[in-house]
């Protein structure tokens, strides 16, 4: 009978190193491949939600704009803080916006004040809390917006503000040479609405100094004008009714009343003073 030899394998430690390298090397690359994928994904969110609010703030602005109100009778030129002073701030590096509108039944917080439809809106750019700047809006009834006591709803329109302003279409000198209408970087008339407001939002920063990643600019055109004192308050400011406007019920013109068949309207070129 042959002895019985007995062998004895296994992997040198050399082998082992080289596997452990390996397979340390194949999980790197997973987790890379994973972590680029994840920062991918995360970018890709952000952009979206940035051009999505983006998209949501103009929109906000140009709801409120083009709902904008003025009575010049509860507005006194010499008082900015009057009820319905239209305030553009150009004054800083961003700017900020307040003024009246009666804002649609689909804007941001409407909720929160019932019947009152009325309200002040304010646009400002504020710093965030962690890093950055916020669009932030407000809005209050407008009798409660000049109430110092009275706190107003704020919401965070845009986050990460790089850029925001605006232009006017106006007058440069409405003394002057009111007719000679350009863009101008300031409203100083407060007792008054612009025709055009050419609004730009930037959000986001690139690697290139100054540039945002999402830039939206628009038009908006203001289709209100203000409200005399004699339409908003007949007979009470010393005027009348204008031409081509109508009687309240009850009202007569003194001397005689309105001409036969008018049907409770005056007719243009008929300066009519009610009692």
């Amino acid at each position: 009978m042959k002895p019985f030899r007995q062998t004895k394998t296994g992997f040198t430690i050399i082998e082992v190193l080289l596997a452990i390298g390996i397979f340390s090397m194949i999980i790197l690359a997973i987790y890379s491949i994973w972590t680029t994928i994840i920062k991918a994904s995360i970018a890709c969110r952000t952009a979206a939600d940035n051009a999505q609010r983006a998209r949501v703030s103009m929109r906000a602005l140009e709801d409120a704009l083009i709902t904008a109100q003025m009575f010049t009778a509860n507005m006194p030129p010499q008082n900015p803080d009057a009820y319905y002073s239209f305030i553009a701030d150009t004054s800083g590096d961003y700017g900020s916006l307040s003024f009246v509108a009666r804002l649609p039944a689909t804007f941001p917080g409407v909720g929160r004040f019932g019947d009152h439809l009325v309200r002040r809106v304010t646009f400002t750019i504020e710093p965030d809390p962690t890093k950055g700047l916020n669009l932030v809006m407000r809005q209050a009834p407008v009798m409660y917006a000049s109430n110092p006591d009275y706190e107003p709803y704020s919401l965070v329109l845009a986050k990460d503000v790089t850029t925001f302003g605006f232009e006017f279409w106006g007058p440069r000198d409405p003394i002057r040479n009111p007719q000679a209408l350009e863009w101008i970087d300031e409203w100083k008339s407060t007792n008054s609405l612009p025709r055009y407001v050419r609004i730009w939002l930037g959000m986001g920063k690139t690697e290139q100094r100054g540039q945002a990643q999402d830039f939206i600019a628009r038009i908006i055109a203001l289709p209100a004008n203000a409200v005399a004192p004699d339409w908003q308050m007949p007979g009470l400011m010393g005027g009348g009714i204008p031409p081509g406007g109508r009687l309240p019920p009850g009202r007569m013109q003194p001397g005689g009343g309105l001409p036969p068949g008018g049907g409770g309207r005056v007719p243009p070129g008929a300066g009519v003073r009610l009692q």
